[in-house]
């Protein structure tokens, strides 16, 4: 039994591999559609820790599993320390979703906020420095490049439920009262709103703290995709050139 339930494991981690980025954009997806589809009752808040939770692990994953380039010695060390700190973020927030679950109280929930916010910070982190370090441009490629501005999305969104918790007033809501169910959903929308620079204006920063924020996130939103741009075409123009430097040592001029 235990034979069979590692070779299940072994031929599941080798499909999921060349894939990870993918199946990572899928569970970022389902994360951020999952509470309009589901609803802010009943189950919805139990599917949304869920969807949440196996974002999680399969970030973890990704990270974890990135390609090795370099000194193979120092980047296995590197890797491990990596692995280490993204588990010592992951756990405690893992945690958390499931203590929500049975008890509210105020600080389990702002610092389990804490840790997600950590947590995504570093696997953005991470993941921005995998897409620099690309040598071609595949589906996987802009499936990586996506999930980073997702994960921005998901980070900043993090932060403004962060700063709602500890500034009840940071937000205005157009009058409407949100319970604490609601608000981590409507700050998504805020926040991919804000990402984007769409900014329906229906959600309104108050403090300075979340206003700075907003202004922080736009900002950067602007400059990932300046600079995934710039990476992107860098690539392709690349892979052009040394294509017709092949075809001229093919054909060489007589």
């Amino acid at each position: 039994m235990v034979n069979v339930m590692n070779d299940l494991w072994e031929l599941a981690r080798q499909r999921l591999l060349p894939r990870r980025h993918t199946a990572l954009l899928v569970a970022l997806v389902v994360a951020f559609a999952v509470r309009p589809l589901v609803g802010d009752v009943g189950v919805g808040p139990i599917a949304f820790s869920v969807t949440m939770i196996v974002l999680m692990l399969l970030a973890l994953y990704t990270i974890q599993v990135d390609e090795l380039i370099g000194e193979r010695e120092k980047l296995l060390a590197q890797r491990k320390r990596r692995s280490r700190i993204a588990w010592l973020l992951a756990v405690p927030a893992i945690v958390e979703r499931f203590a929500v679950a049975a008890v509210r109280i105020r600080w389990i929930d702002i610092s389990g906020l804490i840790f997600w916010l950590l947590f995504f910070i570093y696997v953005t982190g991470s993941e921005f420095r995998a897409v620099l370090r690309q040598k071609e441009v595949t589906g996987e490629t802009i499936s990586l490049s996506i999930c980073i501005y997702l994960l921005l999305g998901m980070t900043w969104s993090v932060l403004y439920v962060l700063l709602f918790y500890l500034q009840p007033h940071a937000f205005s809501f157009g009058g409407t009262a949100l319970s604490r169910t609601q608000v981590f959903p409507v700050l998504i929308y805020f926040s991919l709103t804000t990402l984007s620079t769409i900014g329906f204006g229906d959600i309104t920063p108050l403090t300075l703290q979340a206003r700075y924020a907003a202004v922080a996130e736009g900002i950067s939103g602007q400059f990932y995709l300046a600079i995934l741009v710039a990476r992107l075409v860098g690539l392709y123009m690349s892979r052009t050139a040394s294509a017709g430097e092949g075809r001229q040592t093919r054909n060489p001029e007589s």
